[in-house]
């Protein structure tokens, strides 16, 4: 089973520690009142990136591929994807290449914590090869 991670989930994970320090140093002032909403407005999403971060990225391997996000986790078996591609999110100044699993059921699913940005034309090289290796790992497996 191989597993790919994103560049950016060291990222999250320092920003998160920082949130969650400055949090935790505001809830322990002494002199100061405490005010509860600096608190939960940087702790929550401190603890959430903290804890979150070193489960980014996707599994995949004989069986099937397992993505893990933000907020939620999903699987999916080999039999079910009929192609893996790259998907554009455009925007007003940049492009996002993203992943994207096209399933057997019609649908589709994207990977967005796997995704990277791009300006003008030009297409994400680490995203064109992380889509390279799914669809050679899914092309093996059928």
């Amino acid at each position: 089973m191989r597993k790919r991670r994103p560049l950016g989930a060291l990222g999250y994970f320092l920003m998160g520690g920082a949130c969650l320090l400055v949090a935790v140093a505001m809830a322990t002032g002494v002199r100061q009142a405490v005010h509860l909403l600096p608190v939960v407005i940087l702790g929550v999403p401190g603890a959430v990136l903290t804890f979150r971060a070193p489960v980014f990225g996707v599994r995949y391997g004989p069986d099937g591929l397992r993505y893990s996000g933000l907020f939620n986790a999903r699987s999916h078996a080999w039999a079910d994807i009929r192609e893996v591609r790259v998907a554009v999110l455009s925007g007003t100044v940049y492009s996002s290449d993203v992943p994207e699993l096209v399933l057997a059921s019609g649908g589709t699913d994207q990977l967005y914590m796997l995704s990277g940005h791009s300006f003008g034309r030009a297409r994400n090289r680490r995203v064109v090869r992380l889509v390279a290796e799914l669809e050679a790992a899914r092309a093996a497996a059928s």
